[in-house]
């Protein structure tokens, strides 16, 4: 079945419908009468982005049924198609726009206006919602039921996603004290913080935590370049990182998270996998389950440590979600009067030409702060043209740190012929009491067989690793590591690459928070404004996902900065002395 779009000229509204094949007219589900299709998905268009229509010949929309399709750039004002100029032209109109849009300060009172009569049009789509409804309540209450000594969370990003999913959960759980945390990124527009701060106002019962990440955006593109669509380090330094660092301040609680991700909204997550947990309790172990299983949208071994997240609309479209806000009267971040279709980082490499233009439009002192620091990166990487660099948006493809000065390239490795298996490894760092927590995952510290007098850590290795211990002699203040693995089982030159690694990690840490979110376990605690970097061995299992998640460098932000970017892990060769050779560490 494929569901689709009509437009019924009798009921003046739009209305969804399913049918085995696209077909361009369907009976009307309010009157019968037969109606034509206008797409697979649309949203509605608020009173700043009619007057942009309007700036090109169509208007003034102050009372008309005006849709854009979320699939191509097609608006539709009763019914019929119209479309704006190419993105060139609106970009070289955009003063003009910006004037012409400025010339008005009723849009507020137009918006409100305009969200009755969509409601009032949309009612013929109430017995589609209450379905829609309903799955989704007893999606909820059966991941309740499934895990029952998980605290319940919803991640709210102000977005109108996790904003419907809010409404879910507290609806379907008849309740109001469901923990709330916003992972504040520091990238917002001032309306995503205006909309928290009523959202908070408006739900004063509900348990509300922010989590802010304590690196400065701005200063980390100057080390290591802008995010880019290959290389999203933002989204774990300044999200995911803070989140879990805040989850950890908790205590020791599992958590059963709320996410507002659907599948439409990227090919990325359209591929995301339904999959649930045979032991509730174990993250990391999952299997796939069928697509009519009640805990469809059930993730075990997330992306932050300690979580099951579920996604209750993880199958809504974009009108699904506007058809739940209005029918219901939800209230939304104002940034979506403006023209956006998604909410987030103002500045994220994935935002479309359209979100930049909405952007220049109504936030012009950031974009004109973050299009200036871009053109001095350009021009530091050595771009011939860098203002046609970032005007280009080349800066969203790049892959990898070409250009920029590389530290994490640093490790001079040398050969060690007088121990079996042993690598050393030269850093630029002076060993002191911070190596030892770098070293952990690698095994557990037996402080009665190391030998501080000597600079010598024992590491017993764990149930499932590929060696029995790893002596390492590191005396403080020194700059050379060395570990001899006793007893490896398996390929050696992996077990090299894992003490590179997290000798590469000691020498170049920025405590950017990656690997406390990538642990399953919740045993990493970063706190970057203490350069406080620590690992509760007690909880680590040396499972290496720390270790190993980021590949070839085992570090994010070393990756950001490969000139390669391979992500893939690739084998590194061990010399007959046993070392590792230099042209294979990066």
């Amino acid at each position: 079945m494929i569901d689709a779009i009509y437009w019924c000229d009798y009921c003046h509204t739009v209305f969804k419908a399913s049918t085995p094949s696209e077909r361009k007219s369907h009976p009307c589900i309010h009157c019968g009468t037969e109606s034509y299709y206008l797409s697979t998905d649309v949203r509605p268009v608020f009173a700043r982005e009619r007057r942009i229509l309007q700036f090109y010949g169509h208007g003034p929309l102050l009372t008309e049924q005006v849709w854009r399709s979320s699939k191509s750039p097609n608006y539709f004002i009763d019914g019929r198609s119209v479309h704006l100029p190419s993105s060139a032209q609106l970009k070289d109109d955009l003063a003009a726009i910006g004037d012409y849009i400025a010339d008005s300060d009723h849009y507020d009172a137009v918006d409100q206006r305009l969200l009755e009569d969509y409601r009032q049009a949309l009612e013929i789509n109430r017995p589609y919602l209450n379905s829609l409804e309903d799955e989704s309540f007893r999606f909820v209450q059966s991941c309740v039921k499934r895990f029952p000594r998980r605290t319940i969370m919803v991640s709210f990003s102000g977005g109108k996603d996790s904003t419907v999913v809010s409404d879910i959960v507290r609806r379907a759980l008849g309740r109001s004290d469901i923990l709330h945390v916003f992972g504040d990124t520091t990238l917002e527009d001032p309306n995503t913080y205006q909309y928290v701060r009523d959202f908070r106002e408006q739900n004063p019962l509900v348990p509300f935590f922010e989590a802010r990440a304590e690196h400065d955006f701005h200063q980390l593109v100057d080390e290591i370049g802008p995010p880019s669509r290959v290389m999203r380090w933002c989204c774990t330094i300044f999200k995911a990182g803070p989140i879990n660092n805040l989850l950890q301040s908790m205590g020791d609680q599992k958590v059963l998270t709320f996410y507002g991700i659907r599948r439409d909204e990227s090919t990325a997550r359209s591929r995301y996998h339904r999959i649930a947990s045979n032991e509730e309790d174990r993250l990391g172990v999952v299997v796939k389950v069928d697509q009519n299983d009640e805990l469809n949208g059930v993730t075990v071994g997330a992306k932050i440590g300690q979580q099951i997240t579920g996604s209750p609309i993880i199958d809504w479209t974009e009108f699904d979600v506007w058809l739940y806000i209005i029918l219901n009267q939800v209230m939304f971040n104002k940034s979506y009067r403006l023209g956006y279709t998604r909410v987030g980082c103002w500045l994220c490499p994935l935002n479309s030409d359209w979100s930049e233009l909405i952007g220049s439009i109504f936030f012009s002192e950031d974009t004109a702060r973050w299009r200036k620091q871009l053109i001095e990166f350009a021009t530091k990487i050595g771009k011939p043209d860098p203002e046609e660099y970032v005007d280009d948006r080349a800066w969203v493809k790049r892959f990898g740190g070409a250009g920029m000065p590389n530290g994490f390239s640093g490790l001079e490795v040398k050969p060690c012929g007088d121990m079996d298996n042993t690598v050393q490894i030269d850093v630029n760092r002076p060993v002191n009491v911070e190596l030892e927590e770098f070293l952990k995952p690698l095994g557990t510290i037996n402080r009665d067989k190391s030998r501080p007098a000597l600079g010598e850590i024992y590491l017993e290795g764990r149930q499932g690793q590929k060696w029995s211990a790893i002596i390492v002699q590191a005396p403080e203040g020194s700059t050379t590591l060395r570990f001899t693995v006793i007893n490896p089982e398996g390929d050696f030159n992996h077990i090299s690459a894992y003490l590179k690694y997290q000798a590469s990690k000691f020498q170049t840490c920025i405590q950017c928070t990656a690997c406390s979110a990538v642990c399953p376990y919740g045993a990493i605690t970063i706190k970057p404004d203490a350069r406080i970097y620590e690992i509760d061995q007690n909880v680590c299992i040396g499972c290496m996902e720390c270790v190993t998640h980021f590949g070839t460098t085992g570090c994010l932000v070393a990756k950001s900065l490969g000139v390669s970017g391979n992500s893939a892990p690739a084998k590194l060769e061990t010399s007959s002395a046993g070392f590792i050779p230099l042209d294979s560490l990066f």
